[in-house]
């Protein structure tokens, strides 16, 4: 017994030994590494970093006096189109051959014939009644001058002049009443042919010689071949900037209208603005007239020729429409994604980056019309991105110095 207490005693003091050795040299160990990294530490110099110079896209800026594009779209219609018609029944007897051949007429020509024969013999049985009646009233007329001169000889009595002046007086009423007649019969006359009422051609024809047609029957289909026009949709913003849109004054564009392929170009100018605006867009409706082609000859735009010449403005043709808006003193085209904000431009002048207060006048698509305080021709605006732009930062112009690189090619040739 005495012997295991004398065991346990000798553990324990074991025990209790290893471990405040254990822990003699867990602290020893470590200030002798603490020592160790302090004498043997490398310092570090502070370097400054120098900024990477950032790289841009530019144009250089010109300023110009053209007049803003207001552009739109619609379709080609004639300025008159209507459907032939007559007034009264009867049978076709004869077509102009403008109906026939989808050709040209002139404004008084008679497009289609009814059968006017009975009509033509009334009018004839009347201008005989009329001449009949004149050549009575002139021998009336005659007898009784000669009967005022019997009467001055006391040859004749007045009873007699008083009978001649009466039969006068009824023919002459007869007469007048024949002359209704005749414009009458002339009416009708008139009533068997349907008259082209403007210069133009034919659309469609729907009657052949020989039918029968009614009151209000289509005839054909005529519009005014000379004058076209297309009906385009205006912001409020836009139709500000033409001049003389709500006046007198006719403003020029220009109509584009392709075919087959190739696009051809027509003169035009406001005819007139509708006195409305859309209810849903808000927009004005002007009315483009298309004047005449540019090249008669049949040249496209790009220059090209077909082998059809150049084609008439078709109707329901897809047209594309610029029309001339105000004239700027000193204005710059520049690309929408290069103004910032709305209302500055960065500048790449010096390699520096400049920012410039610009005025927005108007916007054409992906291209932007701007006015400055200062003249900014020749300035390099930057096109690309910037992440973090600020105020004379250190640019690169990709553009300036491939155009350098490209003149020194080009005297080394």
């Amino acid at each position: 017994m005495a012997r295991g207490r004398v065991i346990s005693f000798f553990f324990r003091l074991f025990k209790e030994t290893f471990f405040l050795i254990l822990a003699v040299a867990l602290i020893g160990g470590g200030f002798w590494g603490y020592r160790y990294l302090s004498e043997n530490r490398e310092f570090s110099q502070p370097v400054a970093v120098e900024r990477p110079v950032a790289k841009v896209d530019t144009m250089v800026l010109r300023a110009s006096n053209a007049p803003l594009p207001i552009r739109g779209e619609g379709f080609v219609r004639p300025f008159r189109q209507l459907s032939l018609s007559p007034q009264v029944s009867g049978k076709v007897t004869h077509i102009h051959p403008a109906i026939i051949d989808r050709g040209r007429f002139q404004a008084g020509d008679v497009l289609v014939q009814l059968d006017n024969r009975a009509q033509v013999t009334v009018l004839a049985q009347t201008e005989a009644n009329i001449a009949a009646t004149e050549a009575r009233l002139d021998q009336l007329r005659t007898d009784l001058a000669r009967t005022r001169a019997l009467l001055a000889r006391q040859v004749a009595t007045q009873t007699q002049v008083d009978a001649l002046i009466s039969s006068a007086d009824e023919l002459a009423a007869n007469l007048q009443g024949l002359f209704a007649a005749r414009e009458a019969a002339q009416i009708a006359l008139s009533d068997r042919q349907a008259v082209a009422p403007f210069d133009g051609a034919v659309l469609s024809r729907m009657v052949e010689v020989g039918d029968v047609v009614s009151p209000g029957q289509a005839l054909a289909e005529i519009f005014t071949e000379n004058e076209m026009e297309v009906d385009v949709a205006v912001r409020q913003a836009d139709a500000a900037l033409i001049p003389g849109l709500f006046s007198a004054v006719a403003a020029q564009a220009s109509v584009d209208v392709p075919f087959a392929g190739y696009t051809f170009r027509w003169t035009g100018q406001i005819a007139r603005v509708e006195p409305q605006l859309d209810s849903l867009t808000r927009t004005l409706s002007v009315t483009v007239r298309l004047v005449d082609l540019a090249d008669v000859s049949g040249r496209s735009v790009d220059g090209s020729r077909i082998a059809s010449g150049a084609p008439p403005a078709l109707i329901n043709a897809f047209a594309k429409v610029r029309i001339d808006g105000l004239r700027p003193s000193r204005a710059y085209a520049v690309p929408s994604t290069a103004l910032r904000n709305g209302t500055n431009l960065w500048l790449a002048d010096g390699g520096a980056l400049q920012i410039v207060p610009v005025s927005l006048l108007h916007v054409d698509g992906e291209t932007s019309y701007i006015e400055s305080a200062v003249s900014l021709d020749g300035s390099r605006v930057i096109t690309s991105s910037l992440p973090a732009p600020l105020e004379g930062m250190q640019l690169r112009d990709l553009q300036a110095a491939s155009d350098e690189v490209a003149l020194v090619v080009g005297d080394g040739s």
